[in-house]
């Protein structure tokens, strides 16, 4: 039982855009993956907390490029998480090449909830009794992205089966595609770090409006829906 965990992945084009660039969506499907994995290993995985009553819920996650990673290239992708708060997780990724350099370097918060209750659950029995590891990617804690008024009417989405995961709601990763469909990035606008705050659930079928807002190399996103609450928000920068 390990506190850090390795995988080796070969990019597909499926991967990259139309700008040959790795999207968000891959990379958080990358992070995800392997995050699924280590927890199963751990004996903390989605089959063990659902049998308690219990699910993770990813918070926020960000991740920024230090490397464009290239079409079919092997990556290996590391993980492990930093010990708990009392009702917090924080678990980090690194993206290698085949020769150890970075690629792509990452941070995310979890909570734990029970699956019927829908409420936060202590953190206090969850991990196994094993020596966790310290080093962070980020120095300062990854912080709640502000509210903002939208420059433009909202982009219109609508959720489907595809876009489900194990828990029954829309998967983390769909939310990048989302963001990134409403922002319409052109090929000179290189993602340098991206970061994803999940606020609410959204389920098949919800009508989401994604607004946005554009400041110099940044842009903002965020999905709205019908009752006008705010269920994500998204940050991204681009290279100048």
């Amino acid at each position: 039982m390990q506190n850090i965990y390795v995988k080796s992945f070969s990019l597909r084009t499926s991967d990259f855009d139309c700008y040959r660039k790795i999207t968000p969506a891959s990379v958080l499907d990358l992070f995800q993956t392997v995050a699924g994995e280590h927890a199963a290993e751990l004996g903390c995985g989605f089959d063990d907390l659902f049998a308690r009553k219990l699910l993770w819920v990813l918070v926020r996650t960000k991740y920024q490029v230090i490397r464009q990673p290239e079409m079919y290239q092997t990556v290996r992708v590391k993980t492990w998480p930093l010990a708990p708060s009392r009702i917090g997780f924080q678990r980090e990724y690194l993206m290698e090449d085949e020769n150890g350099n970075a690629l792509i370097k990452g941070s995310s918060d979890w909570v734990v909830i029970h699956s019927e209750q829908r409420k936060i659950v202590s953190a206090a029995d969850i991990y196994p009794n094993i020596e966790l590891l310290t080093e962070k990617n980020f120095e300062e804690k990854l912080k709640k992205l502000p509210n903002f008024e939208a420059d433009e009417d909202g982009f219109l989405i609508c959720p489907g089966f595809s876009q489900l995961d194990m828990n029954g709601h829309v998967n983390n990763t769909k939310y990048a595609n989302f963001a990134l469909d409403a922002i319409n990035p052109s090929e000179q606008k290189e993602i340098i770090s991206f970061q994803m705050d999940y606020r609410h659930e959204v389920q098949k079928g919800d009508n989401i409006k994604v607004y946005t807002k554009k400041e110099g190399n940044t842009a903002l996103a965020k999905g709205v829906n019908s009752a006008d609450v705010t269920m994500f928000v998204c940050k991204i920068d681009f290279k100048p």
